[in-house]
C-alpha cells in the first residue's frame, strides 16, 4: 500500500509541476511580446529621428550652398547690391 500511496503523491506532484511549467511558459511569452513591442517602438523612434536629422542636414546644406553662391556672385562683381565697402 505504501507504494501505491507514493505513486499517487508523485503523480499529483508531477501534475502540479506541469501546471507551474505552463504558467511560466505563458509568462515568458508575455515578456517576449513586451520586449518585441518595446524594440519596435524604439526602432520606429530612431528611424523618425534619423529622417528628421537628414532633412535638417539637407536644409542646412542648401542654405550654406546658397550663401556661398551669393557670396561668389558678389565677389565677382556681378549684380551685387547692398555690399558694404570695407576692408
Amino acid at each position: 500500500m505504501s507504494n501505491e500511496a507514493d505513486i499517487a503523491v508523485l503523480k499529483s506532484k508531477v501534475e502540479d509541476l506541469e501546471q507551474n511549467q505552463n504558467i511560466l511558459f505563458e509568462r515568458v511569452r508575455l515578456n517576449e511580446k513586451w520586449v518585441a513591442g518595446a524594440g519596435a517602438v524604439i526602432a520606429a523612434c530612431m528611424a523618425f529621428i534619423g529622417i528628421v536629422a537628414a532633412v535638417d542636414a539637407q536644409t542646412r546644406t542648401e542654405i550654406t550652398k546658397t550663401a556661398v553662391e551669393s557670396t561668389e556672385v558678389c565677389l565677382s562683381g556681378k549684380s551685387c547690391k547692398n555690399i558694404e565697402k570695407g576692408g
